[in-house]
């Protein structure tokens, strides 16, 4: 580590902080929030960022891209889900439980090659090794075990963007260094050897990836706060003006777990003046096994690319959509709800809002969507993006969580 000057100093001393309080919080037997555990997270990271040189960046990449390869590689070859939850097991039983799928766990091969793939996941931390021949689960392990929205996260992550992202070099040496938001021509298209055919076309062809990317979608709407952004009482309180008006369409709100908190943070809004909006897909899915309560609502099927269906109705709330299109699409999205709003009515849209420069969530998040012609947006690409529709931002109500904030808009006069 190279000479410490007095700001990285000061910066480790308030990190050191950090970790103080949070080991005070351990020894009390106290449960970090959420919100602690973020600020921990990044501490720590932030930590390393200050004293890595760039040999060491280096090798984190390197372990990253070994680390990431392995784990996918160890969920296909069922490897973790053979590791008993409790205890250990001997790398030959392992070997002889997964033989059929993977050659580097085997009895026929040196004990030094037998462990090598397990030895990288143990080195980091993610496996344990006990004893010189027995591997057994950490807490980090155990979720890529069996089929879980975490595990399909994992396994969405490397499948669907990793060979995008090396393709980047000869997409952009092919259409030139320029943004890539031609819906038809993505860098992911490019990387599959499908240029033509948009992002969606190319998943649902293959059921599979499908039912991986809604599992995962499920961890992915757990990360991010549906509620305590925006206070909807005004909604409630006008509710009784005009009985048959709609109180609220959630636009594209999949299985209704935001207009669900919605409905239960807001006394007086009821759910049977609300409509859940999503593709036929994913209405049927509702109707078959969704909640309860989000029954109670007007289940409509449509496609958001296409004209509002309900006219007038107080609030159109659109959440985690609008970042997977490109600046022309997306106003084209707004403009439908504009084209359908009273003069009275809000849209409400539920994303990332990025300050400059963003954080390193927002900021990854935003690169991965490039490869699938999306964007997050910062409060000035928000309000370009409503004023092409039609709308003007109103007001950003930024919730406990950086990552989720409420973009409030109205039309513009």
């Amino acid at each position: 580590m190279s000479s410490p000057t007095p700001n990285v100093a000061e910066k480790l001393e308030s990190v050191a902080a950090i970790l103080n309080d949070a080991a005070k919080g351990l020894r009390a037997g106290a449960k970090a929030t959420p919100e602690q555990h973020a600020v921990l997270i990044e501490a720590l990271k932030s930590t390393v960022e200050l004293v890595n040189e760039p040999r060491d960046d280096i090798s984190d990449v390197m372990t990253a891209f070994a680390q990431g390869t392995i784990i996918r590689l160890f969920i296909k070859w069922q490897v973790f889900a053979n590791i008993p939850l409790d205890g250990a097991i001997p790398y030959k039983d392992l070997a002889v439980k997964v033989a059929g799928d993977v050659a580097l766990i085997s009895e026929n091969i040196p004990r030094s090659q037998q462990a090598r793939l397990c030895w990288v996941l143990v080195s980091t931390g993610v496996l344990r090794q006990e004893g010189s021949d027995q591997i057994a689960h950490t807490i980090r392990s155990r979720a890529y075990g069996h089929r879980n929205p975490l595990q399909a996260m994992m396994q969405m992550g490397f499948d669907e963007y990793l060979p995008p992202l090396l393709a980047l070099p000869r997409y952009y040496e092919t259409y030139g260094i320029k943004e890539p938001t031609e819906k038809l021509y993505t860098v992911k298209a490019f990387a599959e050897g499908k240029p033509g055919q948009s992002v969606a076309d190319i998943t649902l062809a293959d059921p599979e990836r499908v039912a991986t990317f809604v599992l995962a979608m499920d961890s992915m709407e757990n990360m991010y706060p549906h509620d305590g952004m925006y206070n909807y009482s005004w909604v409630a309180a006008r509710a009784g003006e005009s009985p048959d008006r709609a109180l609220i369409v959630d636009v594209g709100g999949a299985q209704g777990n935001a207009l669900q908190a919605m409905c239960k943070s807001t006394p007086g809004l009821p759910m049977s003046r609300c409509v859940l909006q999503d593709l036929p897909e994913v209405i049927e899915t509702v109707k078959k096994i969704g909640d309860e309560g989000i029954k109670g609502a007007r289940l409509m099927s449509m496609d958001f690319h296409n004209e509002q269906p309900v006219k007038g109705a107080l609030v159109y709330h659109i959440r985690r959509c609008l970042h997977d299109f490109g600046d022309d699409e997306s106003v084209q999205i707004l403009q439908h709800l504009s084209d359908a709003m009273a003069p009275d009515s809000r849209v409400l849209i539920g994303e990332a809002v990025m300050d400059n420069p963003p954080a390193r969530s927002v900021a990854l998040v935003d690169f991965l969507l490039s490869t699938v012609g999306g964007k997050e947006r910062t409060v000035d690409g928000f309000r370009e993006i409503a004023s092409r529709a039609g709308l003007k931002v109103r007001a950003v109500h930024q919730g406990k969580q950086r990552g989720m904030s409420i973009v409030e808009c109205e039309k513009e006069i």
